[in-house]
């Protein structure tokens, strides 16, 4: 039997702002960017998240979080139409991962990358 995650707080855009206005190190400033793009992709602004995301990558987030932003930017990507970075993108985050829920969510999307290019040809 598996423990359940502890919730994390529901954190308000002016909040998450502040958070990166706030940060003094290029770990915290990657960290609030990252979750700054998770709140943007939660509430169906791909758009918005997609640069957030850039950021924490380049920042250097910590390498335990770098599949799942990879996974994020891939799927943010395909959305909003950049099936080839969102295919590259989802290629780097399956080799980096050990997560298996994370590896099947970055198979199906890659499959539906996939059926994005082939229909749009």
């Amino acid at each position: 039997m598996t423990e359940a995650k502890p919730r994390k707080k529901r954190r308000s855009l002016a909040g998450l702002t502040a958070a990166l206005e706030r940060a003094t190190t290029r770990g915290g400033q990657a960290r609030a960017h990252y979750e700054l793009g998770l709140f943007h992709d939660n509430n169906g602004r791909e758009a918005q998240a997609i640069p957030h995301y850039r950021e924490a990558l380049a920042l250097g987030i910590e390498s335990e979080v770098v599949p799942e932003a990879l996974a994020w930017l891939a799927s943010s990507l395909s959305k909003t139409g950049h099936p080839e970075e969102a295919a590259r993108r989802a290629g780097q985050a399956l080799r980096l991962t050990t997560d298996p829920s994370l590896e099947g969510f970055l198979r199906r999307l890659l499959r539906r990358i996939d059926r994005a290019v082939d229909e749009s040809q």
